[in-house]
């Protein structure tokens, strides 16, 4: 049971970063990356290397959040910086 949740995350995830992976990529690299390093560690059979991957890309997104809430993000700085200049 475990193993078909953790393959279900991931089956969910990849259309997201499919499709919108250059802006989660460039606001929160640290998710897509995590996403791809658990599908691998699927592909490989390592359901608790997958499982760990999964919790740091859940733990990357939640502080990319805080930062984007906190005004600390590069989205944010970026928004910012066009704003200025």
């Amino acid at each position: 049971m475990r193993l078909r949740r953790l393959a279900l995350a991931v089956l969910v995830a990849a259309p997201l970063t499919a499709h919108g992976e250059d802006s989660i990529a460039a606001c929160c690299p640290g998710y897509p990356a995590h996403l791809r390093a658990a599908r691998a560690a699927l592909v490989r059979g390592d359901q608790q290397a997958a499982l760990t991957e999964l919790k740091d890309a859940q733990s990357a997104l939640a502080s990319c959040l805080r930062e984007e809430a906190a005004g600390r993000s590069l989205l944010a700085r970026h928004v910012r910086s066009a704003h200025q200049g």
